[in-house]
Formats: structure tokens, C-alpha cells, sequence
């Protein structure tokens, strides 16, 4: 890197974990983390202070009085495009937590202030980031288990998160959806996002893709919350032409007993670690098989990230991607567009429930029902239309 980039946080989130914050102190060559701003101002004053920024209540002041490059965005998904777009109309690029935004014509204001202004955008999905996503991606490219038909994610991440995995697995666009939901009342819970919930809302997605392929998924914001002992247990199964992926375990048959019961073998990925500092590290994930190893390295092990089998590779992932692009001007490696389109499919899944379990072909028309619906329910909540992002910067966001 030819320079540090000066990095200021907005949003402190859960806990006060403030997204990528754990992750700063190991990017120090990269990045000068200067300054955090929330509406929390006693959270605001710890983290702060635990890291020898400055602090900041008001995003406006922010702005004006901090010379950045980069802001991470980390703060409810109905502030993003107000925040994003004023940092955009003062040249600051971002990084901004998923969804990019609650709907389309939301996230299409950011895309055209960002491009108005020449600043880059990049968004904080992390599944496919994960040491293992990234180790099941060479696995598929490898050709070992053929093209994959049938992807099923039962009772794991879903939204824009499962919609983002179904793609990248799948390797190609959607073709089109069904969506069925199904709402039962749950005691009234708060999870460990402080989000509340006194129902359970569960949606079954079946995705057909441009190559072929289809995926299977079923998920709720109950099972995302992780409460009820909702997500106890899960089905993630990868089928493909010569053979499977099934949780982390490869199946791949010998050819020659392709004709005789085609029984696969099971092949268990290896983890390597190293030493960085006292911590056990993960350096490697790697598989034999009996003509080849396929391999992923993790790139950032020597910086100490990805202890506890790889935690925060995915968070330093997203920061060099945004941090290359401002500094190569180049795009960075998922973007508005990709996460435009996983937004646009876990929208679609709500649209076809809401049209009666109708199937529903890609590209929705714009704003869909069920976009309508939020930006009504949007103006209700904060007063404003979506698109006065002006005065929307001032409003209080809570957690939900």
C-alpha cells in the first residue's frame, strides 16, 4: 500500500463490536483508524477511548471535522442510504454493513451518488468470504464434484446473506422464484442483536438459475436470531454432477464404479494453523484426494487474522477490497450491483409469497410489491419519503 487511508466508524451495533472493529488493530499498515460516531454516547466514549479516537455524535460533524478516505458503515439497514449518500456527496468512500439497502430505489440512490461523486462502494457481505465458503468455491471450480444441479440451505443464513451464497454456488444469475411464507407467534423475545420479535416469520425459497441449476432454502428471523433453539442444527448439501458436498465433507465417486453402485467416498478437509504472537492462526484448508489436493491459503495469516478457524478473515477480506479499490482505483470485488441483485432476490421471495405463491421471473419490476410496502411503511415510521435524505440524516434509526 502506497499510503495509509484514514478510517473513521459510523455505528457501534451490537454490543458495541462496531462491525469490522475487532479487526482494525491488524490492519494498522492499511488503515488510520481515527474516529467512531454514534448516537450512544457512553458506548461512543469507551470505544473511543479503548482505541484513542475521536468521537463524534452527529455524522455532519463528523464530516466536517476529520480529513477521511473511508467510513464503515455500521448502523440499521433504514440509514444507510441517507448516510451513504452524504458521504458520497462529500467524496468519502464507504463500506456499508448489508443489506447495501431495505430496497432497490434505496440502493439505487446510493449507486448514483456514489457514481456522481467518483467514490468507491462496497458492501459488508461476508458468507462468501468465510475460510470455508472460500475452500467449497475451489472445490466446485476444481471440477471434482462435476456442475452443480441442487444447492439446499435448510435452517442456515438466509435473506440476502442465503441469497447471495445460493448464487455464488450456483455460478450464475437467478432465473427465477417461488417464494411461501408461513407466520406463527412466537413469546415476545429480544435476541442478541436487540431486535425484538413476537413472531416467527418463515420463507421457503426455490430459485431456478440461468445455467440450470436450482437451490432450496428455508429460513426465518427466528433461526437468523439464533433464539428458541432455533438453528440448532442444519442441512447445507452441494449436488452435483460427479459428486457432492455435504456440510464441509466432499463425496467423490472413482469413475470406475460409476457403473457398479457408484458409492462415493468421504473426504474431510484438513486445517492447518501457525503460530502468530502466541495465537493459533488458520493458514490453510486443504483436501487429498487420490489424483490431486485442492487448497485455499488464507491470505491474511500473518497478520494474525483468522484465529478460532479463521475468524475475521471475511471482515479483512471486505476492508482490503475497499481499501484496493480507493487506492488502485479499481471496482471493488462484490459491490453495489452484486448486492443489488441479492437484495433483489430475497425481495422477490417475500413478492411471490405475497402473489400468492406465483413464480417470479428476474428482473422484478421496480418498486415490487413488497418494496411499496417498506418505503410506505418507511415514510410512516420516519416522516420523511426515502428520497428526502437530507433531513433523513438527523433521524434516529433504532435497532430492530
Amino acid at each position: 500500500m502506497s499510503r495509509k487511508l484514514k478510517l473513521a466508524l459510523i455505528g457501534l451495533g451490537r454490543r458495541g463490536r462496531g462491525g469490522h472493529l475487532p479487526v482494525y488493530p491488524k490492519l494498522k499498515d492499511v488503515f488510520e483508524f481515527v474516529a467512531v460516531c454514534d448516537k450512544d454516547e457512553e458506548v461512543l466514549r469507551e470505544v473511543a477511548a479503548d482505541y484513542g479516537v475521536n468521537a463524534y455524535t452527529s455524522v455532519r460533524d463528523l464530516v466536517a471535522r476529520e480529513e477521511l478516505d473511508i467510513v464503515d458503515v455500521v448502523v440499521p439497514g433504514d440509514a444507510h442510504h441517507p448516510i451513504c449518500c452524504y458521504l458520497a456527496e462529500n467524496g468519502i468512500h464507504f463500506i456499508v454493513e448489508t443489506p447495501v439497502s431495505v430496497t432497490r430505489p434505496m440502493t439505487d440512490l446510493m449507486v448514483e451518488a456514489a457514481k456522481r461523486n467518483n467514490v468507491k462502494l462496497e458492501v459488508a457481505e461476508n458468507y462468501h468470504r468465510v475460510p470455508m465458503a472460500r475452500f467449497q468455491f475451489e472445490v466446485i471450480d476444481s471440477g471434482v464434484i462435476g456442475e452443480v444441479g441442487r444447492i439446499y440451505r435448510i435452517f442456515y443464513e438466509g435473506g440476502y446473506h442465503g441469497m447471495s451464497m445460493l448464487r455464488l454456488l450456483a455460478g450464475s444469475p437467478p432465473k427465477s422464484i417461488l417464494g411461501i411464507t408461513h407466520v406463527t407467534g412466537v413469546v415476545p423475545i429480544i435476541d442478541r442483536m436487540k431486535r425484538h420479535h413476537s413472531q416467527e416469520n418463515c420463507t421457503t425459497s426455490f430459485l431456478e438459475f440461468e445455467n440450470g441449476a436450482a437451490a432450496t432454502m428455508i429460513y426465518s428471523n427466528v433461526i437468523h436470531a439464533r433464539s428458541l433453539g432455533r438453528k440448532n442444527a442444519g442441512i447445507s448439501q452441494i449436488d452435483g454432477t460427479r459428486g457432492a458436498i455435504v456440510g464441509n465433507t466432499v463425496y467423490f465417486t472413482d469413475p470406475a464404479d460409476y457403473q457398479s453402485g457408484a458409492i462415493a467416498n468421504a473426504y474431510e478437509p484438513r486445517i492447518s494453523t501457525i503460530d502468530v504472537e502466541g495465537r493459533e492462526v488458520l493458514q490453510r484448508i486443504s483436501l487429498e484426494l487420490p489424483d490431486r489436493e485442492i487448497a485455499w491459503e488464507n491470505p491474511y495469516a500473518h497478520l494474525g487474522v483468522g484465529e478460532n478457524n479463521g475468524r475475521g478473515v471475511d471482515m479483512a477480506d471486505q476492508l482490503m477490497s475497499i481499501a484496493r479499490a480507493v487506492l488502485d482505483d479499481i471496482e471493488p470485488t462484490y459491490g453495489a450491483q452484486e448486492a443489488r441483485l441479492d437484495q433483489e432476490m430475497s425481495l422477490a421471495a417475500s413478492e411471490s409469497a405475497l402473489m400468492n405463491k406465483q413464480p417470479l421471473a428476474f428482473p422484478l419490476r421496480s418498486p415490487s410489491e413488497a418494496e411499496q410496502r417498506i418505503l410506505t411503511k418507511f415514510k410512516e415510521t420516519y416522516g420523511y419519503d426515502y428520497t428526502e435524505t437530507e433531513p433523513l440524516l438527523d433521524v434516529f434509526y433504532p435497532r430492530r
